[in-house]
């Protein structure tokens, strides 16, 4: 996983608790590695741009300020361009589904 796509798991994440902060990072890394590299090409290359964009725009250091980059990640989700649209849903939806999933196995 590349340092900005794990600033972005980490602004997402919204419980307190460090193993399951942990286990959600575990969780997305391992599914962006078994995406198929086509996919995950793009992801790279999308990615690369917005961690360069919000390096440029003050967004945080590179997208080390998790309150800068969730406003960035808001604003891209309401982007006309599919493209950009996609990237933060792609990555809410893998910690979403990561933090509920064991958060429901470590209540079970």
């Amino acid at each position: 996983m590349l340092r900005f796509e794990r600033a972005v798991v980490g602004a997402l994440v919204t419980t307190p608790d460090q193993p399951v902060r942990s286990s959600v990072e575990a969780f997305v890394d391992g599914s962006l590695r078994d995406m198929p590299e086509a996919i995950r090409a793009g992801v790279v290359a999308e990615s690369l741009l917005f961690a360069a964009y919000t390096t440029l725009r003050g967004g945080g250091r590179g997208g080390r300020d998790a309150e800068a980059l969730r406003h960035h990640l808001d604003a891209w989700e309401r982007s006309p361009v599919g493209l950009i649209r996609q990237y933060p849903r792609l990555m809410r939806s893998l910690v979403l589904f990561a933090e509920n999933e064991l958060t429901a196995g470590s209540t079970a």
